[in-house]
């Protein structure tokens, strides 16, 4: 019996603590003043525009020459990269993601859904053993990506941004 009334006793008051408290003020609404024109900062406007243009003007200032030039020695490793870099032929970069599935007949009717949204765009549909996949669009970062993709997440629920080797001619 104890128990129950202790029981009843808890839920009372968890029930009247979760409650909102509801509190009315008497006193008079107060509008909010204050005169803040004391920390404003004051310009002084010129009289004429030649006194504007004077300060304006910046003295040339003479530099002295390079002690270490590293131009010669950068210009060396920069170009001992270029020939490094001659061979290859590709970007990494990102590409939109519209539909991956086995049935090649879904993938085609995504292709056809992507030129109505997008007509400007070039979905491609590649078959990679055992899955279709249309992807739209080559970009070099994923901002420039975001966009296609947010238009086409609305049509596409499984769009996807994925990284992808962009080939150069």
């Amino acid at each position: 019996m104890k128990h129950s009334y202790l029981l009843l006793l808890v839920v009372i008051v968890a029930f009247n603590a979760c409650s909102p408290s509801i509190t009315t003020n008497t006193s008079s609404v107060e509008v909010y003043s204050e005169d803040l024109s004391v920390h404003r900062q004051r310009y002084e406007m010129p009289k004429d525009n030649e006194q504007v243009n004077a300060e304006l003007e910046v003295e040339a200032k003479i530099y002295p020459a390079p002690t270490f030039d590293v131009t010669t020695q950068l210009n060396s490793v920069l170009d001992s990269i270029d020939r490094l870099k001659s061979d290859v032929n590709y970007v990494d970069g990102y590409t939109v993601q519209v539909y991956s599935g086995t049935s090649s007949d879904e993938a085609k009717i995504a292709r056809g859904k992507v030129y109505t949204i997008l007509p400007e765009s070039s979905p491609t549909l590649k078959y990679d053993e055992p899955n279709f996949k249309v992807r739209v669009g080559k970009f070099y970062n994923r901002l420039e990506a975001q966009k296609t993709y947010s238009r086409l997440k609305k049509r596409f629920s499984s769009t996807i941004i994925i990284p992808e080797r962009i080939y150069i001619n």
